[in-house]
C-alpha cells in the first residue's frame, strides 16, 4: 500500500500494466507473509516438542535414578552397561565396576544358570519377557535376594537388549525361610516323643504305612523290631518315675545310635515299648540289628535289683519280615512281630526271637 501511495504521490497517474500488476504483487506478498507464518509455526512447534523432549528425558533420568528399585540396562553379552543407584547399593559395586562384570559374576550359580536361560529366550524373541527370583551376591560377599523382570529394551542399536528391574526381597526371603524353619520344627516336634525325643506313635504309623506301600511297589521286604523293657513296672516302683524316665532315655539312644548309618526309623511305640521299622531289609540283617541293640542295652549296665531275671535292665525283642503283596497289610506285620515278641516274654525275657510262628530264638 505505501508503494501505490508513493507511485500516485509521484506521478499523479498510473499505467494501465501497472496497474494490472499490483494485484500480482499484493498475492505474491500475501503468500510469502504466509509462508514466514507457517515457517515461524513448525519453529515454534520445534522449539516446544524440544522442550518436552528434554523434560522427558529429564524426568526418565530422575525416575531411573530415583527409583526404589534397581534398574539395569543389560547388553547382549550379560553385562550391565547402566546401573542406577539402587542397583549399585544393592549389590555394593559402582557402574563402572558392574559394566565390567557380567551376570554370572555376581549371581549364585544355580540362580545364574536359570537367569542366562530365560535370557537367551528373551533375546531369541521366545518369550516376550520373563522373572524369577534369584540371589545375588553382593561386593562384600553377602547374599541378596532380588525379584527380577527383564523385557526388551526398544532401541535399534544393537549394544543394547535388555531392560533388568530388581527388587530388593531379601527381608521378604528370611522371613519366608524362618517360617519354614519353624514349621519344620514344628512338625519335627509333633512327630516326636516329648520323653526320648525319637518318633512317636503318630509317625511310627505313618512311616511304617508309607514304607509297606513302597515295599509292596518294590517287592522288597520290610522288617519290624519291637523291643520292650522286661519288668519296667517293678523297675519304676523300685528307682522312681524320673529313673525310670531316664532309663527310657537311654534306651531310645540306643535304639537310634543302632540305625544311624541305615534306612529305618527308631520309634517309642507306648511305655516301655519302642519299635524299629526297617525298610528294605531282609530278616538276616534285621536279626544283626537287633542283636546289636541288644547287646548295646546290656552293656549300659543300668541297675535293676527288682528284676529275677538279671540285676541290670534287659530287654525281650521281636522280629517280623514280609514281602507285602496286594493281599496283605501293614498290621499283618505287626502282629507277627508283637507274637514274637510275646514268644521273648514267655521263653523267660532277656531274648530275642524271630517270627512267633518259626519260635526261632536267637539269644
Amino acid at each position: 500500500m505505501e508503494y501505490i501511495y508513493y507511485y500516485f504521490s509521484k506521478y499523479e497517474s498510473i499505467e494501465l500494466i501497472e496497474f494490472l500488476g499490483l494485484p500480482v504483487m499484493l498475492l505474491i506478498a500475501w503468500w510469502a507473509g504466509k509462508q514466514y507464518d507457517k515457517a515461524k509455526f513448525f519453529q515454534q512447534q520445534e522449539s516446544i516438542q524440544k522442550i518436552k523432549l528434554e523434560k522427558n528425558i529429564q524426568l526418565f533420568q530422575s525416575i531411573f535414578e530415583k527409583a526404589p528399585i534397581g534398574i539395569a540396562i543389560i547388553d547382549n553379552n550379560g553385562r550391565p552397561i547402566i546401573a542406577n543407584s539402587k542397583l549399585q547399593e544393592m549389590l555394593g559395586y559402582s557402574e563402572e565396576e558392574l559394566g565390567k562384570m557380567t551376570l554370572n559374576e555376581f549371581s549364585e550359580s544355580d540362580d545364574a544358570k536359570k537367569n542366562m536361560e530365560l535370557l537367551s529366550d528373551l533375546l531369541a524373541g521366545k518369550i516376550e519377557s520373563y522373572q524369577l527370583n534369584k540371589r545375588y551376591i553382593r561386593k562384600d560377599g553377602q547374599i541378596v535376594w532380588g525379584e527380577v523382570t527383564s523385557t526388551l529394551f526398544p532401541i535399534e542399536d544393537p549394544s543394547f537388549y535388555v531392560i533388568g528391574m530388581v527388587t530388593d526381597i531379601t527381608k521378604r526371603m528370611q522371613a519366608e525361610q524362618e517360617l519354614r524353619k519353624a514349621y519344620q520344627e514344628m512338625k519335627h516336634f509333633s512327630n516326636r516323643d516329648g520323653l526320648t525325643n525319637i518318633a512317636n506313635r503318630r509317625y511310627f504309623d505313618q512311616y511304617l504305612n508309607s514304607e509297606w506301600e513302597r515295599a509292596k511297589e518294590s517287592s522288597k521286604p520290610l522288617s519290624l523290631i519291637i523291643v520292650d523293657i522286661d519288668f519296667y513296672k517293678k523297675y519304676n516302683d523300685t528307682y522312681g518315675h524320673l529313673a525310670g524316665d531316664n532309663c527310657l532315655k537311654q534306651i531310645a539312644k540306643v535304639l537310634e545310635g543302632t540305625i544311624e548309618n541305615s534306612i529305618g526309623l527308631a520309634a517309642r511305640f507306648g511305655g516301655e515299648e519302642f519299635a524299629i521299622v526297617l525298610p528294605e531289609t531282609t530278616q538276616q540283617k534285621a536279626e544283626v540289628i537287633a542283636n546289636k541293640v541288644h547287646s548295646a542295652i546290656l552293656a549300659l549296665q543300668i541297675p535293676h535289683k527288682s528284676s529275677p531275671i538279671s540285676p541290670i535292665v534287659t530287654v525281650s525283642i521281636g522280629i517280623s519280615t514280609m514281602i507285602p503283596t496286594i493281599f496283605s497289610k501293614p498290621d499283618e506285620l505287626f502282629l507277627k512281630t508283637d507274637k514274637a515278641l510275646y514268644a521273648a516274654k514267655q521263653k523267660g525275657r532277656n531274648r530275642t526271637v524271630i517270627d512267633a510262628n518259626k519260635t526261632e530264638e536267637l539269644c
